[in-house]
């Protein structure tokens, strides 16, 4: 399937797809992004949580090649696969809401739950290759932009329920989208055969891809020091907020500016693609990160930080659906779902090392100092991404 041709059409596909990305990404929100807060609640050290989540990145950055492998080589409706995985997530889920558990349990818990979150977002991003239909193709930008709505809604009601409830609510919030998004993934229809390589090329293995496809290499090593700084700046937000006076409530307030103007961002980037200017808007993005970034720094209100924040519409929205645009247009059919996937084992890797130093250094050099530190990655991750997408360009797998 054409994945040009995808962004042409809203349909029932592109509404079903987007409803599982509703789910997924206010999972995601309320488990990730308030991560801090409700481990915080439990009596677990900065050190601690960065650990937990650093932890979960790892197991995560594993896992990830392992899963898109096996979809991609057994002809298994995806939907159906990802459902699977889910149930004895939500198992675990419960166990944490409804049984007496200790700390060190809960963060256990919570790496298996972060873990299994974060493994399968390549997969969630490529599920619309079993969907869509010639009749009825998916419009990536929409159903992915209906997440980044479902993304700020959640984070800013959640940060108004940490107002009034105690955080162990959240882990009630995570299972009743996890029993919806189940239920939606078995309910969903799936051709459940994706394109085939006509010269083997399906079989080839993420080193082969490296060393045939040679932007692939600035690309991976360009995500994972952006995804650096990004992950820093978004798991150890409340800890940041806090620094300049904010509150919990304001944590949700800023994701919320971070995503609200995520899925116009994303519907503009269909209509930029069909112009044939997807690849040098993306790359633009890029500097509108790096500077994003940079800016987190000097930031001393709340206030100031909302603003900051709204620059993500130009960026960090950007980067999903324009990371498919970059893997279909420099990649054949059959490579997407393990291109998408090595993007998301770069971002993964990225955040595993952001957490891991992340915790230690706020607690021992502070947030300010730390947040200056982070800004190295993300000026060498902006250099390697334009260079990953000159070459893309310069080989002629440039969208035209």
């Amino acid at each position: 399937m054409n994945h040009k041709s995808n962004t042409r059409y809203i349909n029932r596909t592109t509404l079903s797809y987007g409803i599982v990305h509703i789910l997924y990404w206010t999972i995601f929100c309320l488990m990730v992004a308030f991560a801090s807060a409700y481990l915080l609640s439990r009596g677990l050290s900065s050190s601690r949580i960065g650990l937990i989540l650093g932890i979960s990145y790892f197991l995560s950055a594993l896992l990830q090649p392992v899963t898109g492998a096996f979809f991609s080589r057994h002809n298994i409706p995806r939907s159906r696969g990802i459902a699977v995985i889910y149930i004895p997530v939500a198992l675990i889920t419960a166990a944490i809401r409804f049984l007496p558990m200790g700390g060190n349990t809960v963060g256990a818990c919570m790496i298996v739950l972060v873990t299994v979150q974060s493994m399968m977002q390549p997969s969630i991003n490529a599920l619309y290759q079993s969907i869509e239909t010639k009749e009825e193709p998916v419009n990536f930008g929409i159903s992915r932009g209906m997440g980044s709505v479902a993304y700020a809604l959640s984070s800013f009601f959640a940060g108004r329920l940490l107002k009034v409830f105690d955080p162990s609510i959240l882990p009630l919030l995570y299972l009743a989208a996890q029993l919806l998004l189940i239920a939606m993934l078995f309910l969903i229809r799936d051709n459940g055969t994706v394109v085939k390589s006509q010269d083997g090329g399906g079989n080839m293995s993420y080193g082969e891809m490296l060393h045939r496809y040679s932007h692939l290499r600035f690309f991976v090593m360009g995500m994972i020091c952006l995804f650096l700084t990004y992950s820093f700046i978004d798991s150890f937000l409340v800890q940041i907020i806090l620094s300049i006076g904010g509150t919990t409530s304001d944590l949700g307030t800023a994701i919320m500016f971070a995503a609200i103007l995520e899925m116009p961002a994303m519907v503009l980037y269909a209509w930029i693609c069909r112009k044939g200017l997807g690849m040098r808007v993306f790359q633009i993005s890029m500097w509108v990160w790096l500077a994003k970034d940079i800016l987190t720094v000097f930031v001393r209100t709340p206030q100031q930080l909302f603003l900051v924040q709204l620059m993500g519409c130009a960026c960090c929205a950007i980067y999903v659906p324009g990371m498919m645009h970059y893997m279909s247009r420099s990649l054949p059919p059959s490579q997407l779902l393990r291109g998408a996937t090595m993007a998301g084992t770069a971002t993964t890797l990225g955040s595993l090392i952001a957490t891991l130093a992340g915790g230690w250094m706020i607690d021992h050099a502070g947030v300010h100092t730390s947040l200056i530190l982070v800004q190295i990655p993300a000026v060498a991750g902006t250099l390697l991404m334009n260079a990953a997408i000159i070459r893309a360009g310069k080989a002629g797998r440039e969208a035209a």
